[in-house]
């Protein structure tokens, strides 16, 4: 008999969410953190609470015999939505959404931008980072700009619903990550790579109740779980109707050829690799787990277009920003005295306060002038005292 309890939506937070302690000081014997921000917070209640276990999953870092991580090889079927994302593209052009800068997400990327190379070594992908887990209208904005780059097929790494439909939308087509997006989002959505959690759970959770966790030494590592598709950890779901069969029969094959072999069950990084720098990575010989937990880098067919900010966005208080299409920047200029900005893209949205109203730098809005004064004038950083 196990008895279990979900809480969602915990923040990344400093200081640390409580429910890691909560749960620790209630005697759990297991407590699982599902996303990377939760790591040092669970590493630091492990020291606490020696006597739960604490499985931290896309971690990648080390702690206390009753800490571990774990994950998915992912990777793996994302090396096959790049290789049917390539084959499908009628322009050669490819784009990556993605959202946080970590080993677990280069790694992602990475794979599928190797699976693309595979299938059209002449292929490009653009990457560009929101910075962010969720963030629906910096994504939108981002997937509009793809498109004018001529990107037709994009995979969208954040898991997010709205990116699908908004891709779709623009006349692009997409790769999923984590769920089945095609039965939501529509036949647009190529196919996705899926976990099965079941994989990695259970065999942790058996450990826990035998009282071995500990010892564990995995291929990966000490207390590192890392199964992928060999036991059903990580898959590719269903084709949409808008692969074409051939391209199918495809991708049927290279599975066959790429998911066996290899240190890791795969053969996806086991081959001549050199990265976006023109830095050689691999001479042919088959990456270490060791390296790919801590890879921070994108193969040569990429063009990384760093983090992006919504126009306007983050440039502090009463300032408008100007999106550089050339660097996928954002500069940051101050409104005018007395005026407020919109978050917008050009010095005409900061816009003049009016009659009565005043706006100081410290000030996001238009304050109406107080008793005793008024503003005789637009775009006033002051009200006059009455005569």
């Amino acid at each position: 008999h196990v008895v279990t309890k979900i809480k969602e939506n915990v923040p990344f937070s400093d200081p640390c969410d409580p429910i890691f302690t909560t749960w620790g000081s209630q005697g759990f014997d297991l407590v699982v953190g599902t996303s990377s921000g939760y790591q040092d917070c669970m590493i630091s209640a492990a020291a606490q609470y020696p006597n739960t276990t604490f499985l931290h999953v896309s971690g990648w870092k080390t702690a206390t015999p009753n800490f571990g991580v774990g994950y998915a090889r992912l990777y793996q079927p994302m090396y096959l939505a790049g290789y049917t994302a390539a084959l499908v593209s009628q322009t050669g052009v490819l784009g990556v959404v993605a959202p946080v800068q970590i080993p677990e997400i280069y790694r992602q990327i990475s794979a599928w931008v190797l699976g693309a190379m595979a299938a059209r070594p002449d292929i490009t992908v653009h990457v560009a980072w929101t910075g962010s887990w969720s963030d629906t209208p910096l994504e939108g904005f981002m997937l509009s700009q793809l498109r004018s780059l001529d990107v037709d097929v994009v995979n969208v790494r954040s898991g997010i619903l709205t990116g699908h439909l908004v891709a779709s939308q623009l006349g692009m087509m997409s790769t999923g990550f984590s769920s089945d997006f095609r039965m939501v989002a529509g036949e647009s959505v190529l196919v996705s790579a899926t976990y099965n959690w079941g994989a990695l759970y259970t065999p942790v959770a058996l450990l826990v109740l035998n009282h071995t966790f500990a010892e564990y030494v995995g291929p990966a590592g000490v207390r590192n779980w890392w199964p992928g598709w060999d036991v059903g950890a990580s898959a590719l779901t269903d084709f949409s109707f808008m692969v074409p069969p051939a391209v199918a029969t495809q991708v049927e094959e290279e599975t066959r050829r790429v998911m066996h072999g290899g240190l890791h069950g795969d053969t996806v990084f086991c081959r001549p690799i050199t990265d976006n720098t023109g830095q050689q990575i691999s001479d042919g010989a088959c990456l270490e787990d060791s390296v790919l937990l801590s890879m921070m880098w994108l193969p040569s067919a990429t063009l990384d277009h760093g983090q992006w900010i919504l126009p306007g966005r983050a440039c502090g208080t009463r300032t408008f920003g100007i999106f550089n299409l050339s660097s996928f920047s954002t500069t940051c200029f101050p409104c005018p005295p007395g005026t407020i900005s919109l978050n917008s893209d050009d010095v005409s949205y900061c816009v003049g306060c009016p009659k009565g109203t005043y706006a100081t730098a410290n000030m996001t809005h238009c304050t109406a002038c107080p008793a005793g004064s008024y503003g005789a004038v637009a775009n006033a950083t002051e009200c006059l005292p009455c005569p």
